[in-house]
């Protein structure tokens, strides 16, 4: 599992958290967000800044929001001895896709393991709140196992597709969209300087991910992955055109 640490500027000092007894699940209530969005949002609160400690996005990648040793600003009443997670979604609607789900999943049993606890709630059982909605994924979620992962193999050669998805220029709709050196989460992302050239120049933050509204060449696809120049982007991010 690979967490992406960010760098914040806070508001303030940050407590350290004496115990950690649970894990506080959440949505952000937003479609398409990232994790300095987020962190805008709670600065914009009067919060020292992003209150969850970590940030799942649609497309797989975890994010490091606040520092995991200190307090939290995400449940009230609640912060003293938990862990905060938020889904990137708006779960009241939408229904989450499976490699979230199996983002979720690994970092949930993660940190139950590493804290040696097994409580997870959701942000309503603590508060007055329909956070994380009422579609979110919550028992998939917990169960402390992970989908079988594909083995590594090395990346084919160009040749048609045979997923029956079609091959051709597709556009990146995610605000930011990982890309991975295999078809699939369980491979690692890439950093900046993996990017073909191109690739360069639609991620102007320099994290490995591509813009929205970047077009791709799509070679091949592969369970719902495909294989473009830079590396291999999740399909559901992905619109023909």
């Amino acid at each position: 599992m690979n967490i992406i640490e960010k760098k914040y500027n806070w508001n303030g000092s940050l407590k350290n958290r004496t115990s950690t007894k649970r894990i506080i699940l959440h949505h952000a209530e937003s479609k398409s967000c990232t994790a300095d969005d987020i962190h805008s949002w709670h600065l914009a609160n009067g919060w020292a800044g992003i209150g969850y400690h970590f940030f799942v996005r649609k497309d797989g990648s975890i994010y490091r929001g606040r520092p995991e040793n200190v307090v939290g600003s995400h449940a009230k009443g609640s912060n003293s001895d938990s862990i905060g997670i938020c889904f990137e979604g708006s779960y009241m609607t939408e229904t989450m896709n499976q490699t979230q789900i199996n983002a979720g999943r690994e970092l949930v049993a993660y940190l139950k393991n590493k804290y040696g606890i097994s409580k997870v709630q959701k942000h309503k059982d603590v508060c007055s709140t329909n956070c994380p909605g009422t579609n979110f994924p919550f028992n998939e979620i917990v169960n402390g196992t992970v989908a079988p992962k594909p083995t590594p193999s090395p990346t084919p050669a160009a040749k048609p597709s045979t997923s029956g998805k079609a091959t051709g220029t597709y556009e990146v709709t995610a605000s930011d969209l990982s890309v991975r050196t295999g078809p699939g989460t369980n491979y690692r992302r890439k950093r900046h300087d993996e990017l073909t050239a191109d690739g360069k120049k639609h991620d102007k933050d320099k994290d490995g991910c591509l813009d929205k509204g970047t077009r791709v060449t799509v070679y091949e696809w592969k369970n719902g992955w495909a294989r473009t120049p830079s590396g291999w982007l999740s399909g559901d991010y992905l619109r023909k055109v």
